[in-house]
């Protein structure tokens, strides 16, 4: 029997529905890996947000520490010399230097209590945030709301998660590669027999299956697509008969008689 057209696209689509067959076996754990990735992902970024924001902090707290144990011996030099100024301009001019650095202390002081304020309201939108989790109020949980120890505690467990769907895949992967490789090739052969015209129809068929369509081409049943039960134009009906397709004006599958898939089926087999 001559193949047409048709005839290769109807075994290519056996061919891919073995595969993903085979594939199904995976049981979506690439689907569900790559979730969990970006699950990791976010909780890392957001502990280290959290983490850069505490050591900026402190080095803040730190510095500001250290600039008013500066000014206090600024001062104490500054009283030191005041005592033995020779006239009042100098005994003036040394006051002004004290009390600007007393200035720089109120403000390094104010400074350190807006931080440590900050520190505060983050512990206590924590500590609310904690509250409404153990009430099971998620939905009034914001990120920021989220303990940190509970964070390290989600990044645990979807690491620990991703680990044992990695492993799992691995496994199954190892059991079914040589069955996928088989028909990965039987694939790219006989995709390689398109020509000419019936590349056309390659062409929509690839087209409908990386749409989301599995059954691209149905059967022409009871005067409908079998895809999406829609009716076929009665002036369409004669072609299908013949040979020719019918792109569904519903859902867009290939619709070709059931006589052409009985034809494929007692070709041999590659």
């Amino acid at each position: 029997m001559k193949q047409t057209g048709l005839h290769l696209i109807i075994k290519l689509q056996q061919l891919d529905d073995d595969l993903s067959l085979v594939l199904s076996e995976q049981k979506g754990l690439p689907e569900e890996i790559t979730l969990l990735d970006e699950q990791v992902k976010s909780l890392l970024l957001q502990l280290d947000a959290r983490e850069k924001r505490r050591d900026d902090t402190l080095a803040k707290k730190t510095q500001l520490r250290a600039d008013i144990l500066a000014a206090q011996e600024k001062i104490k030099k500054y009283k030191d010399t005041q005592t033995k100024a020779r006239n009042n301009k100098e005994y003036d001019a040394l006051s002004k230097q004290i009390e600007y650095e007393e200035q720089e202390i109120k403000k390094s002081e104010s400074q350190i209590r807006s931080i440590e304020e900050a520190e505060e309201q983050i512990a206590q939108l924590e500590k609310k945030g904690k509250e409404l989790l153990a009430e099971n109020r998620y939905d009034e949980v914001t990120p920021d709301m989220v303990p940190t120890d509970i964070l390290k505690k989600r990044l645990s467990e979807a690491q620990a998660e991703v680990k044992t769907k990695r492993e799992e895949l691995d496994s199954i992967i190892k059991s079914t590669q040589a069955e996928v490789d088989d028909l990965v090739s039987k694939v790219e052969k006989h995709r390689a027999l398109f020509s000419g015209e019936s590349r056309v129809i390659l062409s929509k068929y690839d087209h409908l299956r990386k749409g989301g369509i599995s059954n691209v081409v149905v059967k022409f049943s009871r005067s409908a697509c079998s895809g999406c039960n829609t009716r076929v134009p009665a002036s369409r009906h004669a072609s299908i008969i013949q040979g020719n397709f019918y792109s569904c004006e519903s859902c867009g599958r290939i619709v070709v008689h059931e006589r052409l898939f009985e034809e494929v089926a007692l070709v041999p087999s590659e």
